[in-house]
């Protein structure tokens, strides 16, 4: 009961953050970007480097996580 309850609770979380933040529906390219800046924002606290590698560059410079 418990885990089902945190899944909830998680997926109304990401469908909060999907609708306020890009006006959209809950999709894995969100959750992936949103699971990238959590990890980068962490490794900040951590004085280690970004992780890079879970971000793509698209043809104008600009970083998306991957999908």
């Amino acid at each position: 009961m418990v885990q089902i309850l945190g899944g909830l609770i998680t997926y109304l979380l990401l469908a909060i953050y999907c609708h306020k933040q890009h006006n959209e529906k809950v999709s894995i390219k969100r959750v992936r970007e949103l699971r990238c800046k959590i990890k980068n924002e962490s490794a900040e606290f951590e004085n280690v480097p970004p992780d890079l590698d879970c971000y793509k560059m698209s043809g104008e410079g600009v970083l998306y996580a991957k999908t």
